[in-house]
């Protein structure tokens, strides 16, 4: 049994390797794939991407999404792959994130809100150990079922450097599948890389962009106007006396 890793990575050799040091002591073989964003940055979902169809092609039953700044537990994925394998609609799994140096251990555990900005439960990591459903879980450390990603696909390319872990639970959910904490696996993220947007930079403009158009997928139905071709005809007024239709027909 193999578990496929992969890792987005960017200017940071020493977190890249002490998250690779971290990988050789599970107690599960894993198989890492870095995607370099250090030279050509092409942002975080087309980086997960390309380590997704480089997964697809090796007979592994599971890969793990995995942020540079994220260090495993020992068993970490050994824990989430056992309760994969004793929940078969489980198709995303997620650790207890604690938060790196936290003086009160405080820990992430699946996320809240997703729009605009991501918001995930914070507590003590001892009382967020038990397994949970959750709406959606951080792009950081997510372990997917190959069977799911076959039947699903890739993240949306749309949202280019946020939102796409959001959206791909949702999906996911969506399709009858699952996404679940699992109170056994732990691991310690330093975060800092998908920070709301504080400044009129680039890459601050792409994380409004990602937001907005996770917005329009999810929340207004602008997106499914945009596409259809009757799509200029459906008003909010119009689509409502539709639903009020069929719901009494």
């Amino acid at each position: 049994m193999m578990i496929s890793v992969v890792i987005p990575t960017f200017r940071a050799p020493e977190k890249l390797a002490r998250c690779q040091q971290h990988l050789a002591a599970q107690t599960i073989p894993v198989d890492i794939y870095v995607r370099d964003n250090s030279d050509d940055n092409i942002l975080f979902t087309a980086a997960i991407n390309e380590g997704l169809r480089h997964f697809l092609r090796s007979d592994n039953e599971a890969v793990l999404i995995l942020n540079q700044d994220m260090y495993l537990a020992p068993d970490c994925i050994e824990q989430m792959w056992r309760f994969m394998q004793s929940h078969p609609r489980c198709g995303i799994a997620g650790p207890i994130e604690l938060i790196a140096n936290h003086p009160q251990q405080l820990a992430y555990g699946g996320g809240l809100q997703a729009f605009p900005w991501g918001i995930s439960r914070v507590e003590p990591a001892d009382e967020l150990a038990y397994d949970e459903k959750v709406h959606w879980l951080n792009g950081a450390c997510m372990l997917f079922r190959r069977e799911m990603v076959e039947e699903i696909g890739l993240l949306d390319r749309n949202m280019k450097f946020l939102c796409s872990d959001a959206d791909y639970c949702f999906t996911a959910r969506s399709r009858g599948w699952q996404a679940w904490r699992v109170g056994a696996a732990r691991g310690e993220h330093e975060h800092g890389g998908a920070s709301r947007p504080t400044e009129n930079s680039p890459l601050e403009q792409q994380k409004v962009k990602d937001a907005l158009f996770f917005g329009q997928k999810w929340l207004t139905g602008d997106i499914f106007r945009k596409l259809a071709w009757e799509g200029e005809q459906l008003t909010p007024d119009v689509v409502n006396a539709q639903m009020k239709m069929w719901r009494s027909g």
